[in-house]
């Protein structure tokens, strides 16, 4: 049941909503991912002058990703990783070109601080995050050691984003988080972004419990326009906050689903903060007068754990 709620014309729509049906990646043909770097290498990665499309194989399937690396990647230097994950319906390059990651990638190694930007494909455009074992977990930690193979991620600032069903696996990596029956490697994930999705705990109640982890739970933030009618904010998005409350032992939301807000008292892990956004539905990611509000308010919640506040764009 989870699932079907994604299910209508998300794809249709996030093709014509961001003018991208031409951004599909299938004709360029992968190319080889960065050989394993010893200890203490630099960094190998030359910036890409865009998405550079990717191939491993996860359990003799091969897998793409996109990977962006920007200007200013220094060899004595490692910088943040961010894992963004498209919609129902989309793929990796749809994701770039619909939310702008790569260019606020760019903004952001201009101003001094780069980072990497990874953005997996989804099997038949599909996320599985409601498979107990499910490979696209597996296949995103990959991704991540995949990326942090070339000696420029800190494994300290792993960060994992997700729109509309990426949402849902966004915080389903965030469920997997640190355990090592998923990933032996021990990837942890400092803090997770997710967009227009609900709480994938829905069809995972015992398994999603990265608090119970030697590692640090991930610091979570949802955001979601109140003018979603695909995946309802009063109905998946605020219970899905609601849902890593419990989970984070917090105390419960002390505001209605319209305002935004950080959960308080959290003593198991967090923090965890809602941000809804006046007026956007399901497939607006920012306002034509600041391209890259929403970006920036999720950047600073990922890398300062600073929650948005402001719901509207600018």
């Amino acid at each position: 049941m989870a699932r079907r709620v994604l299910l209508p014309l998300i794809a249709i729509a996030l093709l014509e909503a961001c003018g991208c049906a031409g951004a599909r990646a299938g004709g360029r043909a992968p190319v080889a991912a960065p050989s394993p770097q010893p200890a203490g290498a630099g960094c190998s990665l030359s910036p890409s002058g865009g998405l550079a499309r990717r191939s491993i194989t996860e359990r003799s399937t091969a897998r793409t990703y996109e990977l962006h690396a920007p200007n200013g990647l220094a060899a004595g230097s490692r910088v943040p990783l961010l894992v963004s994950l498209h919609g129902l319906g989309a793929g990796a390059a749809i994701q770039d070109a619909a939310t702008g990651w790569s260019s606020f990638a760019d903004r952001q190694a201009a101003a001094g601080a780069p980072f990497v930007l990874a953005l997996p494909d989804g099997l038949a455009t599909l996320w599985y995050w409601g498979a107990e074992d499910s490979g696209d977990v597996r296949f995103v930690f990959d991704v991540i050691a995949d990326v942090e193979a070339s000696g420029c991620v800190d494994p300290a600032r792993i960060y994992v984003d997700g729109w509309s069903e990426g949402a849902f696996m966004a915080q389903r990596m965030a469920c997997a988080s640190g355990d090592p029956a998923v990933d032996p490697r021990g990837a942890v994930i400092a803090a997770v972004h997710g967009y227009a999705g609900g709480d994938p705990g829905i069809a995972l109640p015992r398994s999603c419990q990265p608090q119970k982890r030697k590692a640090p739970a991930p610091a979570i933030l949802l955001s979601q326009g109140l003018d979603d009618t695909l995946v309802d904010p009063r109905k998946l998005g605020f219970p899905a906050l609601a849902a890593w409350g419990t989970r984070y032992a917090c105390r419960p939301a002390a505001a209605p689903y319209s305002r935004a807000q950080e959960l308080g008292g959290c003593s198991a892990g967090g923090p965890v903060a809602w941000w809804p956004i006046d007026g956007f539905g399901h497939l607006e990611w920012s306002c034509p007068a600041d391209p890259t509000w929403h970006n920036r308010g999720v950047w600073q919640f990922l890398t300062k754990r600073t929650a948005p506040t402001a719901t509207t764009c600018s």
